[in-house]
């Protein structure tokens, strides 16, 4: 067996999925996997929190910026 090797450009934002196929009298498939095209976060901005009470619970506002186009999480510390 040898290795092969393909560079691919990704012109859109979001999930693509490539596939390994083997074709040998029949299609069938071999592996794949999921890669996703996007934007780093940006920098939140105007980052706004406010509480009521001593035990009431934070609810916090920001700006993310622009699109990331990926699963992103934010988390307040």
């Amino acid at each position: 067996g040898g290795s092969v090797s393909a560079t691919f450009l990704l012109s859109a934002y979001g999930k693509h999925t490539f596939t390994c196929k083997r074709i040998c009298g029949r299609t069938s498939l071999v592996c794949g996997i999921d890669i996703w095209g996007g934007n780093p976060p940006d920098q939140p901005r105007n980052v706004s929190c406010i509480q009521y009470g001593t035990r009431g619970h934070p609810t916090c506002s920001w700006d993310k910026g622009r699109p990331t186009y990926l699963p992103t999480v934010y988390r307040i510390e």
